[in-house]
C-alpha cells in the first residue's frame, strides 16, 4: 500500500506541476523550476515533459549520489542547456539567497516527513518564501498518515545517518499552518486515494 500512494502521489505531482507552469504562462511569466529535495530528479523531469517547457530547471539533494544520478539523467534526457543539479542542504536558509533568475515554480516533496524538528520545516519554507518572487508557487507533500510505520521504522535507515526512520506525520491544518506562515496561500490540495480507502477500511 506504501508504494502505491507512492505511486500516485507521483501522478498528483505531475498534475499539479503542469498546471502551475500552464498558470504561469497564461500571464506571461517565465518558468523556473526549483526542487529543494529532488532525489534522483526523475519524477520531476517526467513531469516537465510536456508541452509546456520550463525556461529553466534547478534540481538539488544532500546526496552526493542522487545529485551524480540526476545529472546523468540529464545529461541522457538532452537537457543540460536549461537542467542543473546541486549538492545543498534544503534545511539552510542561507541556501535559497542569490538566485538569478529566481525560481517561479517551487518544489518539495516526500522531504518533511523525514524530520521531527518543525525548526528545520521552518528553515526551508522561510528560504523558499525568499526564493520565490511573488505570484510564484509552491507544491510541497504531505504524510498525515501512513499504514507501514512500524515496517519503514524497522527496515529502512536512508536519510537518517543510519538511525531508525520514524516518520514525522503531521496533520494537514499543522502543515498549511506552516506553509502560511513562510508567505504562502494555499489554492489547492490533493491526497492519496489509496490512502484514503486504507484509513477508512481501519
Amino acid at each position: 500500500i506504501g508504494w502505491r500512494g507512492i505511486r500516485q502521489r507521483k501522478l498528483n505531482l505531475q498534475i499539479l506541476i503542469q498546471d502551475a507552469m500552464a498558470r504561469l504562462r497564461e500571464v506571461q511569466a517565465p518558468v523556473h523550476v526549483l526542487d529543494i529535495a529532488a532525489g534522483h530528479g526523475r519524477y520531476v523531469l517526467d513531469a516537465l515533459s510536456t508541452d509546456i517547457k520550463p525556461d529553466s530547471i534547478r534540481l538539488r539533494d544532500y546526496s552526493q549520489l542522487n545529485v551524480l544520478a540526476g545529472q546523468k539523467l540529464i545529461k541522457e534526457r538532452k537537457l543540460d542547456q536549461i537542467a542543473q543539479f546541486e549538492e545543498l542542504n534544503a534545511f539552510d536558509r542561507n541556501n535559497y539567497q542569490n538566485f538569478d533568475p529566481h525560481p517561479t515554480l517551487g518544489i518539495v516533496s516526500g522531504l518533511y516527513e523525514l524530520f521531527a524538528d518543525n525548526d528545520l520545516i521552518k528553515q526551508s519554507l522561510q528560504g523558499l518564501g525568499d526564493a520565490l518572487i511573488s505570484g510564484s508557487y509552491l507544491i510541497y507533500t504531505n504524510q498525515p498518515w501512513h499504514p507501514q510505520l512500524e515496517l519503514i521504522d524497522r527496515a529502512l535507515t536512508s536519510h537518517r545517518q543510519g538511525q531508525a526512520w520514524v516518520m514525522r506525520r503531521r496533520s494537514q491544518a499543522e502543515m498549511d499552518q506552516l506553509v502560511e506562515a513562510a508567505g504562502f496561500r494555499k489554492l489547492e490540495q490533493r491526497i492519496e486515494k489509496l490512502y484514503k480507502e486504507a484509513a477508512e477500511e481501519l
